[in-house]
């Protein structure tokens, strides 16, 4: 079987098939196991040779965070200026490197030497900063493009930012997307690097150093994320106040393969691109990431928020509360089990309780311990209370018995179980910040977070099952002939029947097409609203089902969502859909559709789907025919038994330790996928049996993806593994992609004379002496308009 090694990246980040970095096993799906007495390879040595260095991908925006130098450009000593805020806030705390300050009218600033322009300094600077009005803001860019500086940040005053338009024009004066010179856009919050003392803005911002990203999109955000933080025990790994014209991608990049953040704040803004979405998804799968969105949201925008949130892996937050509550729990010990808590107190905590309840955390009451109660009593009702086998936190309102909050931090230190302490002020000095709480209320929404990355988590460890029973493919091209004939219409489709009685319903489901999202299904039962966006699978089937009362709809929410995948995505002029629900008699009925005649001008489906229209058979060498199409979350049972029929050797070489079957999280990473960034073939016999598997993942887009490929004993020498590779690579083409690369093992002959075969560039890995490196750089190919998901 062939085996693929992972393509490292520098630095301790996730590879593309990674786990995680937190976990101290790895099932890297294409990596060797480490050899005893040796780092494993994806850890990355300090005494790493620059030649090592440059077989990998440098981290992004590598110039502005090492910057050893960097020039101001714009720096005066003028405070009403922004080049005078900036360059004060560059001195305020000690930078870790030169600042050298570029001014036409003076030879020094703030007592540092100044030049007149950025060519004059006797060496070219890592970065630099660029304060100057808006007229003179090209120029600037460009005089630093000339003089090879890699990186320029370009800062611009609150309420001075010209929009799209200027950064069009600041890119061309950088020399344009691809050229040496990198332009980054923020607003007066600038950049802030805390670890490195570098401190680039207008508004007198310096954050303390920690592991929390924030990446804002408007001016104010960050700062206003400083303040809600405030006396929270967390501080920044860097924190980035963007314009809204300014691409993201860059800083989301660095946050997903930055080893020192751990948890990102970024703001959302209404009308974000797809692929916006996809990095932020990418970055997710290790690491937790929360949306803020603090402007006024309707009813529907709100549900779309959690809907794109749930798609990418993200933590929706609205208001100041949520947001410290979700960065306070992110930072927090994962709890054991589900969320739950034991409530302790002097007096009445039934309200607490409710609290808790309403919030989505299980709450039980324990006895008061009464005012007459003494510090050690009270710690020995709360230390029985964290010795149960049913408590999974114990939550102790302590604020009116000050005296007893010593005793109750020195029990929080020696507990297993978390003990959260609301005591105000009183713990200071006792506790590490991050289980203390001011009040009984900050407590409650930090669990209900805590709940909530629980329920995120969970989610993504959890694949897709197959269908109950298989779903009838719709007829779209019968369907695009029916638009006059609602009833027939229907049947073609597959949807739930249209009655001359209207149904009894108790609920409602709502299929819609929106500007810029394109189609979108709105579920309502109970005063309750959940949106889905497509593609749609039987994951989803399950959770309208149980958002219904777990009212035996699973199989026909099934056959429903899968026609509406099929008309999202090959049947545009299909505009709105109404079914009434019926949970008790477990019924749908089709209420209403409406068809355009014209689908012209209609949004298309937010998310990619896999391209089952590029479905077709494979004849192999012995003359058996297979049949071959992009994986889909439901194969994630017959990927698991693939996996598990594979020789004991090759799940042995290929997963870096004997494992029989795939991880959950790592089944529904490899199931479910974005197909804008990433992409699997499975090659299939007559009996439904997996043959091969082909997949590749983002390395960093548009740069690299990495590809892994498994056949099946009896497929080997078919030319099954050559097959599956050329459609792999004709789709990373399609998808953007600039290279595929992979690491294969020195003693795999049969790989690496594929690879060659398909025009990889193979050369012994500089990183492991046992492995070969692989790189075929690609040509972007155009995007077939077939978008069929299924026919």
């Amino acid at each position: 079987m062939p085996i693929i090694q992972n393509k490292k990246l520098s630095g301790n980040r996730p590879t593309a098939f990674s786990d995680g970095l937190r976990r101290k096993v790895r099932l890297s799906r294409n990596a060797i196991p480490a050899k005893a007495g040796r780092l494993p390879s994806f850890i990355k040595r300090p005494s790493e040779t620059a030649a090592q260095e440059k077989t990998m991908l440098p981290l992004p925006l590598t110039p502005l965070f090492d910057a050893r130098h960097i020039a101001v450009i714009g720096a005066s000593q003028r405070m009403e200026t922004l080049g005078g805020r900036v360059f004060a806030a560059l001195l305020h705390r000690p930078f870790y490197g030169r600042l050298t300050p570029v001014n036409l009218r003076r030879k020094t600033v703030a007592g540092l030497a100044a030049y007149a322009a950025v060519a004059q300094i006797g060496e070219t600077p890592d970065a630099a900063v660029v304060a100057v009005n808006a007229q003179g803001r090209a120029g600037a860019v460009a005089a630093c493009a000339a003089a090879g500086v890699p990186c320029v940040l370009v800062l611009t005053a609150d309420g001075e930012d010209g929009g799209a338009g200027e950064y069009a024009a600041l890119l061309k004066a950088a020399g344009g997307e691809d050229a040496p010179t990198q332009l980054l856009l923020c607003g007066e919050d600038g950049f802030n690097l805390p670890q490195n003392g570098l401190y680039a803005n207008g508004g007198g911002l310096f954050p303390a150093a920690g592991r929390v990203a924030l990446i804002g999109r408007q001016d104010g955000f960050c700062r206003d994320v400083f303040h809600r933080l405030d006396g929270l025990n967390v501080g920044f790994s860097f924190a980035a106040g963007l314009t809204p014209a300014a691409p993201p991608d860059p800083w989301l990049n660095r946050f997903r393969e930055d080893a020192g953040s751990h948890v990102l704040v970024v703001q959302y803004l209404p009308g974000q691109d797809a692929a916006f979405y996809s990095t932020l998804r990418l970055a997710a799968q290790d690491k937790q990431i929360i949306l803020h969105a603090a402007q006024s949201l309707s009813e529907q925008e709100t549900a779309l928020l959690h809907a794109l949130c749930g798609r990418c892996g993200a933590l929706p937050t609205r208001t100041p509360d949520e947001l410290r509550a979700a960065v306070h729990a992110a930072c927090l010990p994962r709890l054991r089990h589900a969320a739950g808590v034991h409530i302790l107190g002097g007096g009445e905590t039934g309200w607490l309780a409710d609290m808790a309840r309403a919030a989505g955390v299980q709450p039980q009451v324990l006895p008061a311990y009464g005012r007459h109660a003494n510090p050690l009593e009270i710690r020995d009702l709360a230390a029985a209370a964290l010795n149960g086998q049913d408590c999974r936190a114990l939550l102790v309102s302590a604020a009116e018995r000050p005296d007893a909050v010593p005793q109750l931090a020195q029990l929080q230190k020696q507990s297993e179980t978390p003990l959260y302490l609301a005591a105000g002020s009183a713990a200071a000095g006792f506790s590490d910040g991050l289980l203390t709480f001011d009040t009984s209320e900050q407590a409650v929404r930090t669990l209900a977070a805590q709940s909530a990355w629980q329920r995120i988590r969970k989610e993504r460890q959890t694949a897709a099952k197959p269908p109950q029973q298989t779903p009838s493919p719709p007829d779209l091209r019968q369907a695009a002939l029916l638009s006059e004939h609602p009833t027939e219409l229907a049947a073609a489709l597959h949807l739930p029947p249209t009655e001359a009685e209207n149904l009894f319903s108790d609920g409602l489901l709502s299929y819609r097409i929106l500007p810029h999202y394109g189609a979108v299904l709105e579920a309502q039962y109970r005063g309750q609203t959940v949106m889905l966006l497509p593609p749609f699978d039987t994951g989803h089937a399950r959770r309208l089902n149980r958002f219904f009362g777990g009212s035996r709809l699973t199989g026909a929410l099934e056959q429903l969502l899968f026609s509406l995948n099929a008309a999202a995505y090959g049947l545009p002029q299909l505009q709105s859909l109404c079914i009434r629900v019926d949970t008790a008699a477990a019924r749908m009925q089709t209420e209403s559709l409406s068809v355009a005649r014209e689908a012209d001008g209609q949004s298309s489906p937010f998310f990619a789907a896999a391209p089952l229209s590029d479905g077709r058979f494979f004849t192999a060498a012995d003359g058996r025919i297979l049949f071959v199409r992009p994986l889909l979350p439901e194969d994630a049972e017959a990927l698991q038994q693939f996996v598990r029929n594979m020789d004991e050797n090759d799940r042995r070489t290929r997963f870096m330790s004997a494992v029989k079957e795939l991880p959950g999280e790592r089944l529904a990473r490899f199931s479910r996928l974005d197909y804008a960034r990433e992409a699997a073939v499975a090659a299939w016999y007559g009996n439904g049996e997996m043959a091969g598997w082909a997949q590749y993942a983002c390395l960093r887009f548009p740069d690299a993806c990495e590809f892994g490929i498994a056949v099946a004993a009896d497929m080997k020498r078919q030319g099954l593994a050559q097959y599956l590779m050329r459609l792999l690579v004709r789709s990373a083409g399609r998808q953007g992609y600039r290279s595929v690369c992979a690491e294969i093992l020195a003693g795999n002959a049969a790989m690496l004379a594929l690879a060659a075969k398909l025009g990889f560039k193979t050369a012994p890995s500089a990183e492991d002496g046992g492995l070969f490196s692989a790189k075929l750089p690609l040509q972007k190919e155009k995007r077939p308009k077939n978008r069929l998901l299924r026919q």
